[in-house]
């Protein structure tokens, strides 16, 4: 029960990464809300885990959805003790046939969203002195592939957000890490995975012989939510299985 008595907000938390953080956190205590676009997704996932667990439907690049589930999460709980900034897109063109709207896109969701729900859960933080946020970033924000430079840029500029939480605020009892993962099995990977000539070429990149999986993301986040990480702030965590040491 590592995260007992403690609330949870979770982007994106109908599948994937996002899901499986749910599933863990509240294995291990805590009160979790899950958010996102996909109401139905929400469904399945509260119906799934049952306990301890409230979704609220939203698009957090909207103001009004940020406050609302800020709002909802407190009505509730009475609290925020984590916050998952997991929600994100990725998105793939080369830089001189790349249109305005699908760069800014990827910048409004990947990283805007992220600074607006943070600045909304922050002041919550303060008040109580403590505090975790994890965002979760990606390989691409500490090494760069070609075609996927919103992408890249839009995971950097979150480590680097990761950064200056924990230097801002630290003194206010509230630590702040990335996670960088590697290629994860997912819905949005799906179709990029079923390409089984391109992912025995890419397996060459893992050394630990596979691809990750969304509890091998969901651990790590449960590290850092908990009070077992309380000296770890400022960090950027590769779970890669060693791509980025080679």
């Amino acid at each position: 029960m590592r995260l007992e008595n403690k609330t949870a907000i979770i982007t994106g938390g109908g599948s994937g990464i996002g899901l499986s953080c749910a599933r863990i956190f509240c294995q291990e205590g805590a009160k979790v809300v899950i958010v996102g676009r996909r109401k139905d997704r929400l469904e399945e996932a509260v119906k799934e885990i049952e306990d301890n667990v409230l979704a609220v439907s939203g698009d957090l690049t909207h103001d009004d959805d940020i406050q609302r589930l800020v709002e909802t999460t407190l009505n509730t709980y009475g609290r925020v003790d984590i916050l998952i900034n997991n929600a994100g897109i990725f998105t793939g063109a080369p830089l001189h046939e790349m249109k305005d709207d699908e760069w800014d896109t990827t910048l409004d969701i990947n990283m805007r969203s992220v600074f607006k729900l943070t600045r909304e859960v922050l002041p919550h933080m303060m008040r109580q002195k403590s505090g975790s946020i994890v965002n979760i970033s990606s390989i691409l924000g500490l090494v760069a592939a070609p075609g996927t430079s919103a992408y890249n840029v839009s995971k950097g500029a979150l480590n680097q957000f990761s950064r200056s939480l924990a230097v801002e605020y630290g003194p206010s009892g509230i630590r702040s890490n990335a996670i960088c993962p590697g290629l994860i099995a997912t819905g949005m990977t799906k179709d990029l995975m079923s390409d089984e000539s391109l992912m025995q070429e890419w397996s060459k990149n893992y050394p630990i012989g596979r691809f990750g999986r969304p509890e091998d993301v969901a651990r790590a986040c449960l590290y850092l939510a908990s009070d077992e990480s309380s000296f770890v702030t400022g960090a950027i965590l590769p779970v890669d299985g060693g791509y980025t040491a080679l």
